[in-house]
């Protein structure tokens, strides 16, 4: 018997959530059923190792207002940037830099121009680890750190 019951639970969980006209959860959906963004506050801490570079990353539905602030303990090389999701109406290999320099601290605000990946390569020419304190404020998805390599 509470093996029948959570199925029925199961499922109808699943399928409240397919349902976009269903009030029954806290969430919205886009016209294609996807999930909408919410809104996040994030601070995460990201170390870039000695002559080392990387990426993070954040997904990013256009028109979407983007608050950062970062702070590290010397000072980096970055290109905040974005790449479009869909590849075919933009030009090959197309990337938008929004902002490049070297700093130990940078803040702004965005609106996002169009869907896609959205974030900041950060290149380390010191022989010694630096820390970056990322601070965010929007409607995204993280994706993370993308590691580059050298």
């Amino acid at each position: 018997m509470a093996r029948l019951i959570f199925s029925i639970i199961f499922i109808f969980m699943i399928t409240s959530c397919i349902d976009n006209k269903t009030k029954e959860h806290s969430h919205e959906h886009n016209p294609d059923g996807t999930h909408k963004l919410e809104q996040v506050n994030n601070i995460v801490s990201i170390v870039v190792k000695a002559n080392k570079n990387l990426e993070y990353k954040f997904k990013i539905d256009k028109d979407e207002k983007l608050e950062y602030k970062w702070i590290s303990n010397a000072p980096l090389y970055y290109d905040f940037h974005g790449d479009p999701e869909n590849k075919e109406n933009f030009p090959k290999n197309y990337d938008e830099s929004y902002a490049i320099g070297n700093s130990n601290s940078v803040k702004g605000k965005i609106t996002i121009p169009y869907i896609g990946s959205h974030g900041w390569y950060w290149k380390n020419e010191s022989d010694k680890d630096i820390t970056i304190k990322l601070f965010t404020k929007g409607k995204y998805s993280v994706i993370g750190i993308v590691n580059l390599g050298s």
